[in-house]
This record gives structure tokens, C-alpha cells and sequence, in this order.
């Protein structure tokens, strides 16, 4: 496994190569099935309007368009292919949302608990805004953010007085690029990682646009990421290059 560097690649196939216990902290925000979930009877297509703001053709689009049975088997097996490469007493960051459908919501620890993880604690960002407007529930306008363990011995944490949120509610805006539909604000894995050592490796298996990269570099870990579009790995190499270039202060 080699550090610092984007795998472009299924991350289950990428994990494979991996050897056991290599990692200590896997950060992600993993594709929300949205469209699967939703029962939208379209297509994927890339004449489709949903569809060019949402998915990344060059990817697979049919991650975000599985029926939910397969879609949480799927993240059943990538999670504990992360328990696998994740050191003893290492720690898993999971960025998902309740998502509603039929007049029934499905909720991520439903299947996070089928996992070889130890649920430790849940973290809600408060987004402050939303695009599901429909009036038929309050408006949804927090996403979560799972804390899980190998193991239930207490990780290597010490909650730092530098990072932004140090309680289990975050309040941030959501960002938006014209390069990625649903980048995470990087303020959310900095507000992580800051609190682990700074020897630890970080792996992202969803890196797309390198968020938790650009937060593992500013606080000088090792990370490493698997990403299956060419074209998210080219952006975010582009960002990550530009990070690595600029002078340090201390």
C-alpha cells in the first residue's frame, strides 16, 4: 500500500490489495443511494437533468440507482473490508442521512449495526438548509455522521481545544462545486482527524473531490484514498498538488 496517493478503482477491489490492520482511521461519505432509494422510475442517462447534476458517468451510475436491499449488502461488504484493513482500537467515520420513501424512512444504523463495527457515538451536522421542500414532513435538514470502533476499547482520541465543533452537534453550510454535486465541508473531517495522532494514516474509499485528504495533509497525516471516477481523481489530485505546494509557516 502506497501512502499519499489516490487508487483510482472500486474501493472493495482497491481494499483487497490492501494488507490487514494498515489503516487507523477511515473517513467517508459514502454514495446516498438517492435515486434507488427514492423509487425513481428513470433511467440513469446522461441526458437526464437529475442525472447530470447528481451522478458522475464516468463512475458507475448504477451505485446510486440500486434497489436498498442490494445497496445496504453493498455497504454492509465495504465496511467490513474497512474493519478488516482498519488497526485494532482504529476508528471508522461514516457521513450518511435518513432518507424517506413511501411514507417510510430508512435510517443508516439499520445496516451499520450488521457490521463487524462497535457503534461508539453519533454526530449530527446541521446543514441549516435543504432541497426537500415538500410539505409533507418538518424539513430535513441534518445529515449524521457515525463514530464506530474496532473493538470497544477507547481509540487513540483526546478532544483537541483547536478543533471548531467539540460538541456532537456541528452547524455548517453545506458546499457546492461546479466539479462535484456533494463535496462534504473540509471542516468536517479537520474537525476529526485534529483529534487523533498525527502518525495516524487516514483512508478514504470514497474520496471524490480529496476533502479528507486536504484535511489529513493540513494537519500533516498520512492518507491514502480509492476513488472509482477518472475524472474526480483528476480534480482532486489537481487540489491536492496545489495543497502540497503551498508554503508552510512553522
Amino acid at each position: 500500500m502506497e501512502l499519499n496517493k489516490i487508487y483510482r478503482g472500486d474501493c472493495l477491489e482497491v481494499m483487497s490489495q490492501f494488507p490487514d490492520e494498515c489503516i487507523d482511521i477511515v473517513l467517508t461519505s459514502p454514495p446516498y443511494n438517492k435515486a434507488g432509494y427514492e423509487g425513481f422510475i428513470r433511467t440513469p442517462s446522461k441526458t437526464d437533468a437529475w442525472c447530470r447534476r447528481n451522478i458522475d458517468y464516468e463512475g458507475d451510475a448504477s451505485k446510486d440507482f440500486m434497489a436498498e436491499d442490494e445497496y445496504e449488502a453493498w455497504q454492509i461488504r465495504i465496511l467490513n473490508e474497512c474493519f478488516r484493513v482498519v488497526k485494532k482500537g482504529g476508528s471508522l467515520f461514516y457521513n450518511h442521512k435518513v432518507r424517506m420513501a413511501q411514507n417510510k424512512s430508512s435510517h443508516p444504523i439499520e445496516w451499520l449495526l450488521k457490521t463487524n463495527w462497535t457503534f461508539r457515538q453519533q454526530i449530527v451536522w446541521d446543514r441549516g438548509s435543504t432541497p426537500a421542500l415538500a410539505p409533507i414532513r418538518f424539513l430535513p435538514t441534518t445529515e449524521l455522521i457515525f463514530w464506530m470502533t474496532k473493538g470497544a476499547e477507547s481509540p487513540a482520541f483526546n478532544r483537541s481545544k483547536d478543533c471548531t465543533f467539540p460538541t456532537e452537534v456541528w452547524r455548517l453550510k453545506p458546499e457546492s462545486t461546479s466539479e462535484h454535486p456533494a463535496p462534504f465541508p473540509q471542516t468536517i473531517p479537520a474537525n476529526i482527524l485534529i483529534n487523533f495522532p498525527k502518525d495516524s494514516i487516514v483512508y478514504d474509499p470514497f474520496m471524490g473531490s480529496g476533502t479528507t485528504a486536504l484535511a489529513a495533509l493540513d494537519l500533516g497525516m498520512s492518507w491514502v484514498g480509492s476513488e472509482i471516477s477518472e475524472k474526480y481523481c483528476q480534480y482532486a489530485e489537481e487540489r491536492i498538488g496545489i495543497k502540497a505546494s503551498e508554503p508552510k509557516l512553522f
